[in-house]
């Protein structure tokens, strides 16, 4: 399904799913060409661009961990930009999508501004809308970092490593997801000043900015959860030394007696090659001999 809203001289038309026959529609209405109406019928795993002379089609891979229940966590918007048309196409609910159609119609009931605007400006209204959900994604991620810190100096060191788990792996794919972000906004910027106002670029900078800014929010966000990592990582490691250290005692507090009660246990009766007299005191001998000859080679080795 799709709908189409009009703003001044604009067109907008938002797909979910399209059919083929919409597909069509679309493909027929924006003279699009062949090949762009049959990409968007199905997902594409990959950001994309492709310049046209009258329309620029590109494909656009958004975070969402909290409101999409693929196992990739990303949503997929294809957009293609005309002069005077925007289509946005997506393969399930995007509620920064659903956000900007509210504020677009609201702009197109009080709309006082006498200013021109664009296919261009709309698409830079919508993807800053965007990439301020964005901004919440990592705002949820700096909230779960904050609720981990806690439980880590409350004695909850072992539950916390599946969660610092958890929580870098939504980073590594946050990072991947919109890795390649950069490189197809430069492209957008150099190839839609051919098509758009010449103000166009100068106005994507600032849509650029609030990449780089989510990108530097993500960086902060990785260091911190390393450095968490690793409080936990030294928190556990000193529980198990000091664990081990009780073990330790206890065995020590346990060798005489064992020592003890194998003295006792020596059964020397039947020993013919050792004057029956003197087996016991020999056997001891030999032991505290061999007991000096290892502490002597540990001693030298420096093993304590």
């Amino acid at each position: 399904m799709y709908k189409k809203r009009n703003y001044r001289t604009v067109t907008w038309v938002d797909s979910e799913n399209p059919t083929k026959e919409e597909a069509r529609q679309m493909m027929d209405q924006f003279n699009l060409e062949p090949q762009i109406a049959q990409d968007i019928l199905l997902p594409t795993y990959k950001d994309k661009m492709i310049v046209h002379k009258d329309y620029i089609y590109f494909v656009l891979h958004f975070p969402a961990f909290r409101h999409t229940h693929t196992k990739s966590y990303s949503q997929e918007i294809d957009f293609v930009l005309g002069r005077d048309f925007i289509i946005t196409n997506r393969y399930e609910t995007i509620d920064a999508l659903d956000k900007y159609s509210r504020i677009f119609e609201t702009n197109t009931i009080l709309d006082k501004n006498e200013t021109e605007i664009g296919s261009g400006e709309i698409f830079l209204s919508m993807i800053k809308t965007v990439y301020q959900t964005l901004s919440d994604e990592l705002d949820s991620i700096s909230t779960s970092l904050a609720e981990v810190e806690k439980k880590i100096f409350a004695g909850k060191e072992k539950e916390m490593v599946i969660e610092l788990s958890s929580v870098a792996r939504q980073l590594i794919n946050f990072n991947h997801i919109i890795a390649s972000h950069g490189d197809i906004l430069e492209q957008l910027k150099h190839n839609g000043t051919q098509i758009f106002s010449p103000n166009f670029a100068l106005e994507l900078d600032s849509i650029t900015n609030e990449y780089f800014k989510i990108s530097k929010i993500l960086e902060n966000l990785k260091a911190l959860m390393l450095e968490l990592k690793d409080t936990n990582d030294s928190l556990l490691s000193t529980k198990t030394n000091e664990t081990m250290k009780v073990l330790t005692v206890f065995t020590f507090l346990a060798l005489p007696f064992s020592v003890i009660t194998g003295f006792f246990q020596m059964n020397t009766a039947y020993n013919t090659d050792i004057n029956p007299n003197a087996q016991w005191l020999v056997i001891v001998a030999i032991e505290i001999t061999v007991t000096l000859i290892i502490f002597a080679i540990a001693k030298k080795k420096k093993w304590f």
